[in-house]
Parts: structure tokens; sequence; C-alpha cells
């Protein structure tokens, strides 16, 4: 949390653009850190307070799927929930490669709307116990 009791989020992508937009529909409420790799997204997670993360599976130096496989090394990582969000289609093949990380808690299309996104973002949040139920 930050100064203000905001939840962390942080938001890894490549495309800066998407980034960009997705932060900025957070920022009002929650702490919003923006990396574009994988190596960001650990350095960033392991400096503590993140709620939840948000990543892309296609990145520069590290990818989404190597990043969710380093959380698992590290207990202070492998708690942080994710959120996969993505222009790859996910096939079956894909959706049971992520199955085997019990941190990934949604996996979601960049064809959704952002407020879509941002409602997963709440419900994984409420799930895990990070904010009050819905009204």
């Amino acid at each position: 949390m930050d100064m203000e009791g905001r939840l962390k989020l942080v938001i890894l992508d490549d495309n800066e653009l998407f980034a960009a937009l997705l932060a900025a529909a957070l920022e009002d409420e929650f702490d919003v850190a923006v990396g574009h790799s994988g190596l960001h997204g650990i350095s960033t997670c392991l400096e503590g307070g993140v709620a939840a993360v948000i990543t892309d599976i296609g990145m520069p130096d590290l990818d989404g799927l190597q990043m969710l496989r380093e959380f698992r090394k590290d207990p202070r990582l492998s708690a942080i929930p994710v959120l996969v969000v993505t222009a790859t289609h996910f096939t079956r093949l894909s959706r049971e490669e992520f199955s085997r990380f019990p941190q990934v808690k949604r996996m979601l299309s960049k064809t959704e709307s952002i407020e879509t996104i941002i409602g997963e973002v709440r419900a994984v949040l409420r799930e895990c116990g990070l904010l009050p139920p819905a009204p």
C-alpha cells in the first residue's frame, strides 16, 4: 500500500500504449507501477507491497511464462495474484500451461474493454481478501 492506503498493482506489458491506458484507468483507485519486461516485474515485486500483477505473455528478456516460473521459486513472489492480459490467443495447451501456476487468477484478452479488465482486477483482489466485498 502507498501512503494513501491504496493497494499497489504492477502492470507489465511491452505495448507501452496499452500499459499506459490501463495504468491511467487504474491510478485513481490504486498505486500503479508500470514495467515493460518480466525482469522489471520481478525486481518491482521483490521491493514488496505488491497486491497483484497484471502481465502480458510476450515481453522482451523474460516473457510472462518465464516470469511466472521465477515467481514460483520465490516465496515472496509466489503468493502474489496474477492476471494474464494478452493479445495472444489462448489455446487449450496455453490454458493448461498457465493453470499450473496457482497464482494466475484470470486469463483475459486485450480485446476485452478496459472496464472489464478493471472489474476482473477488483474481483481478484476481493477473492484474495485485499478489497472488501462489493456493495
